[in-house]
């Protein structure tokens, strides 16, 4: 496990505003949540995707396109409602004879200058917009295909390259890059025989390809491990699950798990013996070793992977493993404190691994952001490693650029908030915390309670008791077990009365 040395520390929580349930020790783990819209931005989206079908079936089209639009820019992700809409709408707007006009070729310019500035949403509405003029146009739909790929929307993109694959193949030349991606696609979420058989369309187009028929053998094999052998690993989770249920028996499935990743190994040492230069069976072994839990052989297999390829993705994958490391470790040291909390040397333990931890993946996400420099998802972490560091303003700037993500914007307040309470800012933290709150009307579910939480305690600290128990007494009413919110509640009244500003 590597030891960066470079200062760290351990407390997460500056000044004694409370540890975030959600920007926590396993990173991106914690941080979950923000995958998800926000219900008002959803809701938004929503609201223009019903007056848009609306509007289609009134047969206004052009107005119909505007709405899919505007709903598509609040949540891209919506396929059903969404993208199809939008296409359904466009195929018949296609069939009154409008369409195929000066639109598609400003949108494809637009996408290419968003493209050139790296900003791949927009990048992606203007395609969008150009294929809503001529929706059978395979090279807007190749486009869009690879630019939802670069913003991480898999499903948005299996979309986009599927029909894609139906229109190529209407043409007289089809275009074996739908095929090749669109496998690439499919392996990406373990979807093996899909994967192979987007490949052995690709070969049809290209017989003399003989890398796709290699590549399809080598998925057919791999299938053929997942899941004609081995368990997945979600089923090798359930396994540990289980133990706490069923003893006894969850043990015997260990034991068989253990067996057949044992087997896997062999089979995948063989093929990389007789095919020693393939970084794609490294990586593969590297996997199967780190479940296994040789750590140190994974990691040289990747290794290998990046030093033959120079693909950084394999410099990314060691990182998480190295970063796993980290995390076990500490969950270890913990259950020791758990089963004996007076002992020194433990917390001493864990105050040096969680200094060698942060430090460490602060590096790691500083590479990242420079690699994919408009990956939102990437610069909030890095804002979380930042925090947790002490590095308050570099993570100020870091949320504040993702504020403007929609998945990412009540998180980014909140910890915006945490930063300006940590520099003792306590005016813009309570501002912070103060609109996330406006925006996300949950008060019931952690990030609820949080925010809630945080704000009630900013106000505490400016000693403005009544809105602090105004907030404490509505977190005490939904969850009285919250923290130490009722203790808080308590104090702070009778603190009040003291004062004779009595109770709000």
């Amino acid at each position: 496990m590597p030891a960066p040395d470079k200062k760290g520390q351990e407390n997460e929580k500056p000044d004694d505003l409370p540890e975030t349930d959600s920007a926590g020790e396993n990173g991106a783990e914690a941080a979950a949540p923000v995958d998800e819209l926000a219900p008002e931005v959803r809701a938004m989206a929503d609201s223009c995707f019903e007056r848009a079908a609306q509007a289609t079936v009134r047969g206004n089209f052009d107005y119909a396109i505007r709405l899919y639009m505007d709903g598509l820019r609040y949540n891209p992700r919506d396929i059903e409602k969404g993208h199809k809409g939008l296409r359904d709408c466009a195929l018949r707007r296609k069939n009154t004879g409008k369409g195929l006009g000066l639109g598609s070729i400003f949108g494809q310019l637009k996408g290419g200058v968003s493209q050139m500035l790296g900003r791949h949403k927009d990048q992606m509405l203007a395609l969008e917009e150009a294929l809503a003029n001529d929706p059978q146009n395979v090279m807007l739909l190749m486009q869009l295909m690879q630019t939802a790929r670069r913003q991480e929307h898999p499903d948005v993109a299996i979309y986009f390259g599927e029909i894609a694959a139906e229109e190529t193949l209407r043409t007289k030349k089809p275009q074996k890059q739908v095929f090749t991606t669109l496998a690439d696609l499919y392996e990406a979420g373990t979807r093996y025989q899909d994967a192979i058989n987007a490949l052995t369309q690709a070969i049809k187009i290209d017989p003399s390809d003989r890398t796709l028929d290699k590549r399809a053998r080598d998925l057919a094999a791999r299938a053929s491990i997942e899941d004609g052998k081995l368990e997945s690993a979600a089923d090798f989770r359930d396994i540990i699950r289980d133990r706490a249920q069923a003893a006894q028996s969850a043990t015997q499935q260990v034991v068989r798990t253990r067996e057949q990743l044992d087997a896997q190994y062999a089979e995948l040492k063989a093929g990389l013996e007789a095919d020693p230069k393939n970084a794609v069976k490294m990586q593969m072994l590297a996997e199967c070793q780190a479940r296994r839990g040789y750590v140190d052989e994974a990691l040289g297999l990747l290794q290998q992977a990046l030093d033959q390829t120079k693909e950084y993705r394999y410099k990314s994958r060691m990182d998480d493993i190295r970063m796993a490391e980290f995390r076990r470790v500490i969950r270890e040291i913990d259950e020791q404190l758990g089963a004996d909390p007076a002992r020194a040397d433990l917390k001493a333990k864990r105050q040096e691994i969680v200094t060698r931890r942060d430090a460490y993946e602060l590096d790691v996400y500083v590479e990242r952001q420079k690699q994919y420099p408009t990956d939102m998802s990437i610069r909030f972490e890095l804002g979380l490693r930042q925090f947790r560091t002490g590095q308050q303003d570099p993570a100020i700037g870091s949320f504040q650029m993702t504020t403007r993500d929609p998945k990412r914007r009540i998180q980014s307040l909140n910890m915006l908030g945490r930063c300006f309470y940590a520099k003792k800012m306590f005016i813009e933290a309570q501002s912070q915390f103060e609109m996330a709150i406006q925006q996300y009307e949950l008060t019931t579910d952690p990030l609820g309670k949080e925010l809630r939480y945080n704000l009630a305690k900013t106000f505490e600290t400016q000693s403005k008791l009544p809105q602090a128990i105004e907030w404490y007494s509505m977190i005490v009413r939904e969850d009285y077990q919250y923290r130490d919110a009722a203790k808080r509640l308590e104090t702070l009244r009778r603190a009040a009365e003291a004062k004779g500003q009595g109770q709000t």
